[in-house]
């Protein structure tokens, strides 16, 4: 990577590289947050680009991802809905993360940095590479979670302990994970289209952890890698406007295409294994 595929260099005539290395030098906190670009290296499909999983939603089923992928369809049509979340459950459980994410961990272990992740991802992989639990605030839920398809007769969520294959074939048989109280049919724990039955009880805990991060880091020296996520899904740009501009932090934006980022701030045209390695590269 060449510097001039960097965009919006904090210091014009210096080595964006060094700059990113500067800032990793002095913060002493640390955001990651990422959209679902972060998993594409890892072999996942993204949502919204080529071969995006709502796009192939779309082509498979020939309705809208809004009139598929929404709590009402695991009750209308469980066998559809859980062989859709079935495979990705599959999918997430068979995929490693990519290297990518331990370049990361081994910077937080390198500067000591106090750290959070927010990413609207569902896929756990934050968790499977070994970052903290207590530290990770999933903005769109997680399917390592269910909740009943009911929650105004129960409002309990539990650990999935059910593989994608042993879920994809139980759909094809008309048997769906059901709620252990009231015994309805159960669905992910995961922010659908069109949702007023997500049960947000795990996210406003984790959301309590970061707000707790944000106050004991109030006036820190402070850096966030936005990775992998574009404007549509604002969710996660939202907070990396948040903490710019109540919180002073430097941003390190990571997109192929969606990368513009008003300066002193840094843009990356890449995809985050290869951004990531080169800063890697350069630090060594």
């Amino acid at each position: 990577m060449r510097i001039s595929l960097f965009r919006n260099q904090s210091n014009y005539g210096m080595n964006p590289l060094e700059t990113i290395r500067n800032w990793l030098s002095s913060a002493k906190a640390l955001v990651i947050n990422t959209g679902a670009g972060m998993g594409v290296d890892s072999g996942l499909a993204d949502y919204r680009g080529n071969g995006g999983q709502w796009g192939q939603v779309e082509t498979q089923n020939g309705k809208t991802v809004f009139e598929v992928v929404n709590p009402q369809a695991f009750i209308d049509n469980p066998t559809y809905s859980w062989q859709l979340f079935g495979q990705r459950i599959q999918e997430y459980a068979n995929t490693p993360p990519h290297k990518g994410f331990y370049l990361l961990k081994n910077w937080i272990e390198r500067f000591g940095f106090d750290y959070f992740i927010l990413t609207s991802n569902i896929d756990g992989h934050f968790q499977k590479a070994g970052f903290e639990e207590y530290r990770i605030r999933e903005l769109h839920g997680s399917l390592a979670y269910f909740q009943s398809s009911k929650p105004e007769i129960s409002n309990k969520i539990w650990k999935n302990e059910q593989k994608g294959e042993e879920i994809l074939a139980n759909a094809e048989k008309g048997i769906f994970p059901k709620c252990p109280i009231n015994q309805e049919i159960a669905r992910p724990n995961v922010y659908m289209f069109r949702d007023d039955t997500y049960i947000n009880t795990r996210s406003k805990e984790q959301e309590q952890r970061f707000q707790d991060f944000l106050t004991r880091n109030k006036g820190k020296e402070m850096v966030v890698f936005e990775i992998g996520s574009g404007p549509h899904v604002q969710s996660i740009r939202m907070k990396t406007r948040m903490l710019r501009s109540d919180f002073g932090a430097k941003i390190v934006r990571i997109n192929p295409k969606d990368f513009a980022i008003n300066p002193p701030n840094i843009g990356i045209p890449k995809g985050a294994l290869a951004a990531l390695q080169k800063i890697e590269d350069f630090m060594e």
